[in-house]
């Protein structure tokens, strides 16, 4: 195979890793739009009836969901502040909402937006 060959073939494999790469983003995007609601009440159901194990494991699919608002995340840190006293199992799960409301609130330095100095 000659050079001009070999370029054009990792050139075709890295625009369809690519592809396959955005596809699966897409996927996951409309799956977590899909299942938010969903994921949702049961948070508050399993809050509601003190189950641990499933507050944990629905409070993490919650963090990591790209749809959950502001308002969410509060009302998450919230209830995991009061409970994290009682049930230690629950710390991880408070770092987690943590560093995602930190993640959000921070400012991003504007790049070029005048005059060099």
């Amino acid at each position: 195979m000659n050079n001009a060959g070999i370029i054009v073939a990792t050139l075709v494999i890295t625009i369809g890793i690519v592809v396959i790469f955005f596809y699966y983003l897409s996927q996951r995007k409309k799956r977590n739009l899909k299942t938010i609601a969903a994921d949702w009440k049961a948070f508050q159901n399993a809050i509601t009836h003190q189950r641990i194990q499933a507050i944990e494991r629905l409070g993490t699919q919650l963090v990591y969901n790209e749809h959950i608002t502001v308002k969410q995340m509060k009302e998450m840190s919230r209830v995991i502040n009061t409970l994290e006293n009682e049930h230690k199992e629950l710390t991880e799960l408070k770092w987690i909402i943590y560093n995602k409301r930190k993640d959000w609130s921070k400012q991003y330095p504007r790049h070029f937006d005048g005059p060099m100095m």
